[in-house]
């Protein structure tokens, strides 16, 4: 009987450490910051695109010019007026002669100014032309 006792005195309170925990929830914090995607000041104009059924998606590292709302049209987030988008695209056109370059045109833009750009983005020396869409 007196060694029952003993075992019992010996015995602790079963406890819960918590710095496993602690660790595990600063990685998920971690994770989810480092695999968020952060908004471009390119993506956040205030474009809104038409829709498609048949919108394909396209690489990201391609020349946008994109028209607003307004009619400001931006190159890669940049604001160029009509006169400096050919020069201002052919310096970007350089290094990928004859490339694709992406349009990002608000759906109230007045289809004159969209082709007389798209004009422009064809003097500027781009082959193809990807006019953007919303999903």
């Amino acid at each position: 009987m007196n060694r029952s006792r003993r075992l019992k005195l010996r015995r602790q309170a079963p406890t819960i450490d918590m710095a496993p925990m602690v660790d595990v929830v600063f990685l998920l914090i971690i994770f989810f910051m480092v695999s968020t995607t952060f908004i471009t000041f390119e993506t956040g104009l205030p474009v809104d695109l038409p829709q498609a059924q048949t919108a394909q998606v396209a690489a990201a590292d391609l020349p946008t010019v994109t028209i607003t709302r307004d009619g400001a049209i931006f190159l890669g987030g940049a604001p160029v007026t009509e006169e400096t988008l050919v020069s201002s695209l052919r310096l970007v056109l350089n290094g990928n002669p004859g490339g694709v370059v992406v349009l990002r045109a608000d759906q109230v833009v007045p289809h004159g100014l969209t082709v007389r750009v798209m004009d422009l983005i064809r003097q500027a020396g781009a082959q193809r032309i990807a006019i953007a869409t919303g999903g």
